[in-house]
């Protein structure tokens, strides 16, 4: 399935609100849901079917922003997507499958939220590409603050790297 865009979506209604009246049939509801990345972000939400108890996640690409031209690109867990941020908090919700699929896209998300969880003040990461900084480029960093994306260069210098989130990295050592 391809992406949907209208010229303007109203300013002011949730994504998940949107998204239930877009996507949702009246035999499905939003147990809970998450933005993530802000604008252009991944929607993710833990749907169930009323008829069956059955809970499943939903993905959703989107791009723009209420009040402008939005878009988005709607999937299930057992389409297997790339995206894999879903929070933990809606990854507990689901009913367990048995679809290949989503058991893997499931992991996935569980593996990277762990990832995600081990980047505390002082862990080193080393990332798979560089960052150019204006001491030159770098891949190793000391986290300083996860939150507000600053890290600390090799040379001791702090910058913020905004689209850290976005790359692979290991975690080369933990906290001390």
């Amino acid at each position: 399935m391809g992406w949907l865009v209208m010229d303007h979506r109203a300013a002011g209604e949730s994504h998940a609100s949107f998204f239930t009246r877009e996507l949702l049939g009246e035999k499905q509801t939003m147990l809970a849901s998450a933005h993530i990345g802000g604008i252009g972000g991944t929607f993710y939400a833990a749907v169930r079917q009323l008829d069956s108890g059955k809970v499943w996640a939903m993905v959703v690409l989107t791009t723009g922003c209420p009040g402008a031209r939005f878009g988005w690109k709607a999937m299930e867990e057992q389409m297997g997507p790339c995206e894999c941020d879903c929070p933990a908090c809606i990854l507990d919700l689901l009913t367990p499958t048995d679809d290949r699929y989503a058991m893997e896209w499931r992991q996935r998300c569980r593996n990277r939220a762990a990832l995600f969880g081990a980047v505390v003040p002082g862990a080193k990461l080393e990332f798979s590409v560089d960052f150019l900084t204006p001491d030159g480029p770098h891949r190793a960093f000391e986290v300083v603050n996860p939150s507000k994306s600053l890290f600390r260069s090799p040379s001791g210098v702090a910058y913020r790297l905004t689209n850290w989130r976005t790359q692979t990295f290991a975690i080369v050592e933990g906290a001390s």
